[in-house]
């Protein structure tokens, strides 16, 4: 009778030892199974990384040239037939572009609509600081290169101390290019032509970088600079007694002078690089 209850508990020991080695069997063979499943859906066996977050993006180059201050006159006609007025200024492709280096580039075709008192298209920039000729430090410099004139006079008014307010219409300082030539023509009357030129550098090609300045002293005096390949010119010049005490203000860009082209693919092209209007002598 011991015997047999003896080979029972053994027989049942034996039953369970297998079903628990059944279990184990199943269990690593699902998990088996499901590695070989899981590689061969093309998943890794690992998570991928996560990718490096994206660099923030960089700003585009900030134009060194502000227009602040400034309004432009386009040669493209404005509400009254004249040129148009673009006030507070800002870049006017094609007139007036900015350039990647922060660089403005003035186009001014030989052909295009006028201000009221000219025969001639400009795209350039007009002060909104008037001043008294005479009455103070007032100083215009800038950095530029000129890269096309116009066919027939090859000339190209780049920077001015015009009349303003009372005389808006006269013109009164005028530097210009001409042929890779400098000179200031300063009107001794506001009636007529009548004026004096004071030659500064020669021999400046297109495609040539140059700085010029035109200030008025305040003490009854200008003074006009130019530089160009490490050499500088300046000449003094007094105010002529007829612009003493009026007001006035700065201009600068490409008023180009063509006469007779009807190339609309005519005129002239400047780009600055530096502008800067200041109440100090040179």
């Amino acid at each position: 009778m011991k015997q047999r209850k003896r080979d029972g508990r053994s027989a049942l020991l034996k039953g369970r030892y297998l079903a628990i080695a059944a279990v184990i069997v199943v269990l690593l063979g699902g998990g088996l199974w499901l590695g070989i499943t899981t590689r061969g859906s093309g998943y890794p066996h690992t998570p991928p990384r996560a990718a490096p977050p994206a660099a923030p993006a960089q700003p585009g180059p900030a134009s060194s040239i502000s227009l602040d201050g400034w309004k432009l006159t386009i040669p493209e006609e404005g509400k009254k037939g004249n040129a148009a007025i673009i006030q507070p200024a800002a870049a006017t492709p094609p007139w007036l572009t900015a350039n990647p280096d922060g660089s403005l580039t003035f186009w001014a075709p030989a052909v295009g609509a006028t201000t009221k008192n000219s025969a001639h298209p400009r795209t350039e920039l007009n002060s909104l600081n008037n001043f008294d000729a005479g009455s103070g430090p007032h100083t215009l410099t800038a950095a530029l290169s000129v890269a096309q004139v116009p066919s027939d006079t090859k000339d190209i008014i780049i920077g001015q101390i015009h009349g303003a307010d009372s005389i808006i219409s006269v013109p009164y300082v005028m530097l210009h290019y001409q042929n890779g030539n400098l000179r200031v023509v300063v009107k001794t009357t506001q009636d007529g032509n009548d004026a004096k030129t004071y030659p500064l550098i020669s021999g400046v090609p297109l495609g040539a970088r140059f700085n010029f300045t035109i200030s008025d002293v305040g003490n009854g005096g200008m003074v006009f600079s130019a530089t160009y390949g490490g050499q500088t010119q300046r000449v003094t010049a007094p105010i002529p007694t007829t612009f003493h005490g009026e007001p006035v203000r700065f201009q600068v860009g490409d008023y180009q002078q063509a006469k007779d082209s009807d190339d609309p693919n005519d005129g002239g092209r400047v780009t600055y690089y530096a502008i800067n209007e200041v109440t100090t002598a040179p």
